[in-house]
């Protein structure tokens, strides 16, 4: 059935009128949302058990799964919360463009689905700031596992007169 539907017999060479998108950008669309689903799902399951077990904390970290310094590498583990929340508003964003018929025929999608989009971008441009933020300043408290929340950031140990 895959084969059929990839096979170059199967896929017009050129869009016709009442397929705007072309089932090759279909196949990759549902691989790209497979594949950024999955990863946002792993980062929730990664923040909510960092969030709550040292031991794992400390298992990531040693891995060094950012390759950056020990301060920064530390910073943005413990910042992985914001992150996984930006990841997720991500994923339900290209939902939503998709619900919004981005690269449709104009006027033919929901505009209050693209509205939605919008505002789900913004979140994940706020969890990726908010990640950077821990990482460099461990502010704001909230965004930070409660054991972690007395660890200097990463302006504070390279800059130990500045950060008073």
């Amino acid at each position: 059935m895959v084969l059929l539907l990839c096979s170059p017999a199967t896929m017009p060479t050129t869009p016709s009128p009442t397929s705007p998108v072309s089932s090759e950008l279909i196949v990759v669309g549902i691989f790209l949302l497979v594949f950024w689903g999955g990863s946002a799902c792993f980062s929730a399951w990664r923040a909510q058990r960092l969030w709550k077990d040292p031991d794992y904390y400390q298992q990531v970290v040693g891995q060094g799964v950012f390759r950056f310094r020990g301060d920064i590498n530390r910073g943005l583990v413990r910042g992985w919360a914001p992150f996984s929340v930006g990841g997720l508003a991500l994923m339900a964003a290209m939902m939503m463009f998709i619900i919004g018929g981005v690269g449709q025929r104009p006027h033919e999608g929901s505009f209050a689905a693209l509205v939605v989009a919008g505002l789900l971008l913004v979140v994940f441009l706020a969890g990726v700031v908010l990640q950077l933020s821990v990482a460099w300043f461990n502010r704001p408290r909230w965004c930070v596992p409660a054991y972690l929340r007395e660890e200097s950031g990463a302006w504070a140990q390279r800059h130990p007169r500045k950060a008073r």
